[in-house]
């Protein structure tokens, strides 16, 4: 697979650990964009499970690429998905427990924790939320603690008003180019 980042863009290489409570653990292998203290850049290539489709359209599948954005402190992190041929699709969102790493070193990155609830805005700006079931069926088997619980719902909540006041994705993002 022809991989749609720029070499020039690649400043080097980035694994880190993402959790899936109640315990499934994976490693990311990522390719790191930009790193300094209040944002990460991240790029790899999808594989999910099943494509994501919204609204009858396939949004993202497998061979697709995401440029992850991290903002230090912030429960999120929101990727540009792109085609292997380059072309932009939307923009996918996580909802996580706050993003940490020391300084601008980007191996010390946290393990992610990813609390089910995802988030898509197409390129138009409309959005939609994804993964709802899936949240619902964690917290009802005890996955997610309810504190975990609450907290997801609320950063949607937030990332939802956002997107619709023109706030989410943050400038960084919507301005990126390949």
């Amino acid at each position: 697979m022809r991989a749609v980042i720029p070499p020039q863009r690649v400043r080097g290489r980035l694994a880190f650990e993402l959790v899936r409570p109640p315990g499934d653990r994976s490693i990311l292998e990522t390719l790191l964009l930009e790193a300094d203290e209040a944002m990460l850049v991240l790029a790899h290539p999808l594989y999910p499970r099943r494509p994501v489709v919204v609204r009858g359209e396939t949004v993202l599948q497998a061979g697709d690429w995401a440029v992850w954005f991290l903002f230090q402190g912030e429960p999120f992190d929101v990727g540009r998905i792109y085609r292997p041929d380059g072309t932009w699709t939307g923009y996918y969102a996580d909802v996580l427990e706050p993003v940490r790493w020391q300084g601008r070193d980007p191996a010390t990155l946290e393990p992610l924790v990813d609390l089910f609830l995802d988030l898509w805005v197409s390129p138009r700006g409309d959005w939609t939320v994804l993964d709802e079931e899936e949240f619902a069926q964690a917290v009802a088997r005890g996955a997610l603690t309810p504190a975990q619980a609450e907290h997801a719902r609320r950063v949607l909540a937030d990332l939802q008003a956002r997107t619709a006041r023109g706030e989410f994705p943050p400038p960084v993002v919507r301005d990126f180019r390949l």
